[in-house]
Parts: structure tokens; C-alpha cells; sequence
């Protein structure tokens, strides 16, 4: 899994473009996470990059780049806890690990943006921005209750009514720097429609044997 999320230099250099350019609540410079992606743009970033990681020779047949399930996502996020974060229950500790709202708003702003990757504290796997900052596309269709086994992975149905609207579902994960501290917990799912373009939203990549 990627230490941290993609970096606007990642997908730069990856994509050739710039969808954060010119949006709302957004601070642009290398370290910056890649913002105003949807779901199937990060998925495309994924496949850009295992085609252009195999033509250089550093990835062997059979393993790809692509968005973790919400069990990796998870996995990865506990390092081995079972506790509410992965540094203990104590909420006020989550300003070491995290940006989110007590901490992001800066002078002049009334709604905050992402930060610079890798500012605060990693988990004990070396995860940086695991909680907050922006939140994790997964790969997973939305469902109530996810199958259990060994690395489950929801596919299936997308579309979810919603009052007059049929919306598809994606799960996010780790909340982003508008989230109260309940919104960082490990434990907490939510998803969006795999449309969703804001400056919330980002991703992290897994290496994952293809298939899987």
C-alpha cells in the first residue's frame, strides 16, 4: 500500500493533467494529495501506472496497481489494533496523526483544504495521513453488512435510491480535514457516488497480485 495518498506530482506525472487546477478549496504544489478525482479516475491512474511501471520493468506479469478493498483499507489502517484508532481510544491524540477539523482551518480561510502528505505522524506500518486529510476511495460497492472470509471484496448492484435519485455507491474510508474526530475512527464506513468529484475526496494505491 502507498505510504501516503497520491500526490498531485504523482498523478502529474502519471495522468498529464491537473482536475484540481482552478477548484474550490484546494492548495496546489507537489506534496498536495491529487483531489477532484472520482472513482473511475483513480482507477484509471491505477491502470496508467501498472502499464507505465511493466514497460519499465519494474513490475512482473500478474501484479497491478489498484484501489485496496475496505478490508485492506482497514487492515492496513489497525496496524494490529482493535481499538477505535490505531494509536488507542484516546480521541485527543488524533491531532498528532491527522488533519481534520479541530486542526486544518487556517488564518483566512472559513473551509479548510488538504495539506502537504506526510506532516503528521504515521501508524505503526509507516501509513502516513491514514485519518483525515482526504478521504480513501476503495474499490468496494456499497454493502450494509460485508461478506466476511479472507480479504472480501464487494461487487455487484451499484444504485442506491435516495429520496427521488438512484445514486451508484463507492466506499470512502478515513475521513478528511473537515471531519470531527468520530469521522477519523478506523471502524467508521461511509461511501459517495463513484461520480463524486471534490476537493475531499483522494486515493491511495495497492500493489495486488491481478485478480484479486
Amino acid at each position: 500500500m502507498g505510504e501516503c495518498e497520491v500526490t498531485q506530482a504523482q498523478w502529474q506525472l502519471v495522468m498529464g493533467s491537473t482536475p484540481w487546477k482552478g477548484k474550490k478549496y484546494v492548495k496546489e504544489g507537489a506534496d498536495y494529495p491529487a483531489t477532484y478525482v472520482s472513482s473511475d479516475d483513480a482507477l484509471e491512474f491505477c491502470e496508467a501506472l501498472t502499464e507505465t511501471e511493466r514497460r519499465a520493468g519494474r513490475l512482473e506479469t500478474g501484479w497491478e496497481y489498484t484501489l485496496p478493498t475496505e478490508a485492506q483499507w482497514e487492515y492496513a489502517c489497525r496496524a494490529g489494533a482493535q481499538t477505535r484508532y490505531f494509536f488507542g481510544d484516546d480521541k485527543s491524540l488524533l491531532d498528532q496523526y491527522a488533519w481534520f477539523a479541530k486542526n486544518s482551518l487556517e488564518a483566512g480561510e472559513y473551509y479548510p483544504s488538504p495539506h502537504r502528505v506526510r506532516l503528521k505522524k504515521p501508524n505503526p506500518w509507516g501509513l502516513y495521513d491514514i485519518y483525515g486529510n482526504v478521504h480513501e476511495w476503495c474499490v468496494d460497492v456499497y454493502a450494509s453488512q460485508p461478506p466476511g472470509g479472507t480479504d472480501p471484496k464487494v461487487t455487484g448492484k451499484e444504485s442506491i435510491r435516495i429520496g427521488f435519485w438512484d445514486t451508484s455507491r463507492r466506499m470512502i474510508r478515513g475521513g478528511y480535514c473537515n471531519s470531527v474526530s468520530s469521522g477519523c475512527r478506523t471502524y467508521l464506513r461511509t461511501f459517495t457516488s463513484r461520480e463524486d468529484r471534490t476537493s475531499g475526496l483522494g486515493f491511495r494505491v495497492v500493489l495486488s497480485a491481478r485478480g484479486d
